[in-house]
């Protein structure tokens, strides 16, 4: 069950909160009345000067479109459609698939475009890289140009998968879905320059432009701008045929660039990670200073977390674990560093926040392995267990289960969890899931 619930419905779906408004509606996180089924809810509410060059009925067809062409689509990459109805208010709306993560929270990407945002592994790069081509491959075979794929359009699923989301900007079979032709189509910095100069004039080659920006900016938390793509040159990661790679995908003029998603998928998938690399890399992070760790839970929200938390301005630690984790009977790890007693591999399953807190009650009603304090741990508690064994130079197949709840809460409705794996803080609706591991002492 979801731990509070609005009265505010949009037709029999309860509103929880907003999730974002564009120029033609607003998006809702809600819920299925009776299951409690969390969905993404579009309404159409468009600003007021476009009603007023327009009118209601000309964008409730071009937001009907938008549904209908959504509805229409079936591939994994692509988030689905599940209903479409007419609130109380005549308003149309649609339903989708609700997903707790995106790629523009992950690298902890905001307003300020230019700033450096996190990182994400090259290994990991490539198979969402994988992913985003074959689901613009789909829809470029559709006549479908997205026209708006930036880290913020593609979500990330609880099993790692990517999404493409929000077609509000999307080309047709040449039909706009945006009403304007003058207004700006896309991210000035993720869209092509050929579509600033006629939007709807582009090809799936605008796309594939997108997407060399978007993997390029998780690579090195960085935009391509005027700077070289050479990464070869500054990153034991890449050789030459990352290079190459995009040169080609960032090519300013559509002809120079891939001509489709599937030659640009061929290239991706030839290209390979120096996994020594990695560890060099890895390698250059300090210990973390021994001083001893916030136990009691606090809630707390921006520049007091982060001081709290000791984090740095990407809300990530500003060293690792200095604790060697030592086995001990039972299933359990006692870290040599802290003291603190750890369950060896925690929840074998993703929970929202409340089941996690039921589930460290279950631990503490059966005595597990004779102790009866478990407790969630704090932010800071959990990335004491980012040591140097954690961090190794590998490739798991399940680095998706490094998502942990903590015990810190985030005002009335988040709480914070830490990704170990891109080794940051972040906050979440209580009712996301992640894993738990449970800590004593």
């Amino acid at each position: 069950m979801v731990e509070q619930q609005a009265k505010e419905q949009i037709g029999r779906y309860q509103i929880l909160r907003k999730l974002g408004k564009g120029g033609m509606g607003i998006v809702y996180k809600a819920l299925v009345p009776v299951i409690d089924k969390v969905v993404a809810v579009k309404v159409l509410q468009p600003f007021e000067t476009m009603e007023v060059l327009l009118g209601y009925a000309r964008l409730k067809e071009i937001f009907t479109f938008e549904a209908v062409t959504m509805a229409g689509l079936h591939h994994p990459a692509l988030v689905d459609v599940w209903d479409y109805d007419e609130d109380s208010r005549g308003r149309p709306f649609f339903v989708m698939e609700y997903f707790c993560n995106n790629l523009g929270r992950m690298i902890g990407e905001d307003f300020q475009l230019l700033k450096k945002s996190r990182q994400i592994r090259a290994d990991k790069v490539l198979a969402y890289g994988q992913q985003l081509l074959q689901g613009l491959a789909y829809l470029h075979d559709h006549e479908i140009v997205h026209r708006d794929i930036k880290p913020y359009n593609i979500l990330i699923t609880d099993e790692d998968r990517v999404k493409i989301c929000d077609f509000g900007m999307a080309l047709v079979r040449r039909v706009s879905c945006t009403p304007i032709g003058s207004m700006q189509i896309g991210s000035p910095v993720y869209a092509a320059p050929e579509q600033s100069r006629d939007p709807d004039a582009v090809d799936g080659r605008a796309d594939l432009y997108s997407a060399g920006v978007l993997l390029y900016r998780l690579l090195t938390g960085e935009l391509p701008s005027m700077r070289s793509f050479a990464l070869s040159r500054v990153n034991p990661l890449y050789d030459a045929a990352w290079d190459a790679f995009f040169a080609k995908a960032l090519s300013l003029l559509p002809d120079g660039r891939y001509q489709a998603a599937h030659e640009m998928l061929a290239d991706l998938n030839r290209l390979h990670v120096n996994l020594q690399g990695i560890c060099v890399q890895q390698a250059r992070v300090p210990a973390a200073a021994a001083i001893p760790l916030r136990r009691a839970p606090e809630n707390v929200c921006g520049e007091k977390a982060r001081l709290l938390f000791d984090l740095d301005v990407q809300f990530r630690p500003q060293g690792v674990g200095r604790g060697k984790m030592i086995e001990e009977p039972a299933g359990v790890v006692r870290d040599a560093a802290t003291g603190l007693i750890w369950q060896r591999s925690g929840s074998a399953y993703r929970l929202c926040w409340q089941a996690a807190q039921d589930y460290i009650d279950g631990l503490n009603a059966r005595c597990h392995t004779g102790r009866d304090n478990w407790r969630l741990p704090t932010v800071n508690e959990l990335f004491s267990l980012l040591n140097e064994e954690l961090r190794a130079c590998r490739i798991e197949p399940d680095r998706a289960g490094l998502w942990f709840w903590s015990c810190d809460r985030h005002g009335a409705k988040d709480a914070w969890y830490v990704n170990l794996d891109m080794e940051y803080a972040d906050w979440q609706d209580v009712s996301c899931r992640n894993f738990v591991r449970a800590v004593c002492g």
